[in-house]
Order: C-alpha cells, then structure tokens, then sequence
C-alpha cells in the first residue's frame, strides 16, 4: 500500500461521530449498509480517498485522505456533514418503512430488516430532535417529523506521519474486539479489518493510494 503524502497541510483525518444519546442504531445491519452507501457515494462525489473504517453499535470511524492541492476548496466538515444530512434521512425513512412494508433484503446479509414495527417506532420515538426531510415516495406521502440520528458534533485528529496512520488502523480494528462483539477483528463485517489482514474487499472499496 502506497501511503499519502503527510505534510503541514497534507495530512490524513480520523474521524468519530457519534449516534444521538449513543443509542444503539447500528445493531441494525441495514443501518450500517445505509452508512457506507453514503460513504461510497460521497467518496466519488467529492474525490477524498477512504483508508478505513468501522461501525461499532453506536459510533462511527472513518479515515479519509484527499490532495488538498487539488481540492482546495474540500473540508473535512464538508465531507461528514454530507455523510451525516444523508444518512440521516435515509435511516428515519428505513426505520417508518421496515414495520409497514416488511424487511428490507440485502444480497450481502439475509438479516438485515429484522424486526417489527413496534421495535422500530419505538426507536423512532427515542430518536425525535433535529428536524430530518425525508423525500416523497410514490406509494405514500409523509409530512416532516422530528428525529436526531446523529450528536451534531465529530471529533477529527490530524494523522501526519505513517506510523500515526498505522496506529490508527489498528485502533479502529480492535474496536469490535475491545467490545467483545467478536473474537477476531477480520470477523467483524463492518470495518476494512479483513481487507488489510487478507486482502479480501468487504462491504465497499478501500482506497490504495
């Protein structure tokens, strides 16, 4: 793997956001395929680079990197507030729909979707806050209601060398093992652990620069 250049301005970020009140939305799989779609997408609108990630039950970590000589104009608060605005609005829509309409299906996870609808208005009504404007659908039209996804805040440390970037890896990686939510950190599916012990791609794509 080919590192990034660090300099004073050049640096890679690590990242954490938190769920609101740190409630636990990511033990549902399909909230945690709706998060890295997001990634995903907005890695290819905005051009920065993803050198890792995982999801852990109510927190997110991301590292991302871009040239800052070529994207002057990008900001690291631009990049997670878009993660964050999208996501948010797609979870609250998952959430109202899962109980109405049946599970969600996923190719990756046969799981994903489970639970009923009193599981999920429950977390709907847990979750009300921040005004989130889900989209308009064909089948039904929705007025605006009131939900918190996310705490309005993130943290962001600036990795400058290559061995601040390798020590952050292996930070994230150890998170579902720390939390004895698996043996092995390849054996979580939401984190690039597998990729970096074996190569092996897992839920999107892992930047080598």
């Amino acid at each position: 793997m080919t590192l990034p250049r660090f300099n004073e301005a050049n640096y890679a970020h690590f990242v954490t956001t938190k769920t609101f009140e740190n409630k636990k939305l990511f033990e549902d799989e399909a909230c945690c395929e709706i998060v890295l779609n997001d990634v995903d997408f907005y890695r290819e609108k905005l051009g920065f680079k993803l050198l890792g990630y995982v999801i852990m039950p109510n927190h997110l970590h991301l590292i991302v990197w871009w040239d800052v000589e070529r994207q002057k104009s990008l900001t690291i608060s631009k990049i997670i507030q878009a993660i964050k605005s999208h996501s948010a609005r797609q979870i609250v829509d998952y959430l109202y729909t899962v109980g109405r309409r049946g599970p969600l299906t996923s190719p990756k996870n046969s799981r994903l979707g489970q639970g009923t609808q009193a599981t999920h208005d429950g977390m709907l009504a847990s979750l009300r806050g921040d005004r989130v404007t889900r989209g308009e659908y064909p089948h039904r039209r929705m007025s605006e209601q009131q939900y918190k996804i996310w705490q309005p805040s993130f943290y962001d440390f600036n990795i400058y060398s290559e061995e601040k970037l390798n020590q952050k890896l292996n930070y994230i990686h150890l998170n579902p093992v720390r939390a004895k939510l698996c043996e092995n950190p390849e054996d979580w599916l939401w984190s690039t652990a597998r990729f970096y012990l074996t190569g092996e791609r897992g839920n999107i794509r892992v930047d080598i620069l």
